[in-house]
């Protein structure tokens, strides 16, 4: 008999993440936003100075695929293009209403935690998600990820 795989902890995260996606993007329909466009409206929040190709990195998305979903949040009223530093760059800028938006779908997501996440207990998910913003500080080398 064989013992039993180790699964890595890459495979774990990965399916994890897509349980998780399925998930929000559920919780968010409502909110009229998809999960990466929270991701960049949160991102920005949290980072307003970042450049498109900064942003994209930490996304994980081309540069492309963020110009595509930021002229969608423009054209919905989240986001504001404005001038950069230099006469070639453009700045993002969350309005007033997004501001809101982000507050009460990121309340959504917190009170779907529990469902979610059944199988823990409240203080193990916040463990999990202290344990988790630890690994992205130091995958990332960006302390923003820490309390």
């Amino acid at each position: 008999m064989r013992p039993p795989l180790k699964p890595p902890i890459a495979y774990l995260l990965a399916y994890a993440a897509t349980l998780a996606a399925r998930h929000a993007e559920e919780e968010l329909r409502p909110h009229d936003l998809t999960v990466r466009q929270f991701g960049l409206l949160m991102q920005l929040r949290l980072e307003p100075a970042l450049t498109m190709s900064e942003l994209a990195r930490q996304l994980g998305v081309t540069r492309q695929s963020l110009h595509e979903m930021t002229a969608e949040l423009e054209r919905t009223g989240h986001l504001r293009r404005l001038p950069g530093m230099t006469g070639r760059t453009r700045r993002l800028e969350l309005t007033p209403r997004t501001e809101r938006a982000i507050l009460y779908a990121q309340a959504t997501l917190l009170e779907s935690e529990p469902d979610f996440l059944s199988g823990l207990a409240p203080h193990e998910i916040e463990t999990l998600r202290d344990l988790l913003r630890r690994a992205l500080a130091g995958a990332t080398d960006d302390e923003s990820w820490l309390p």
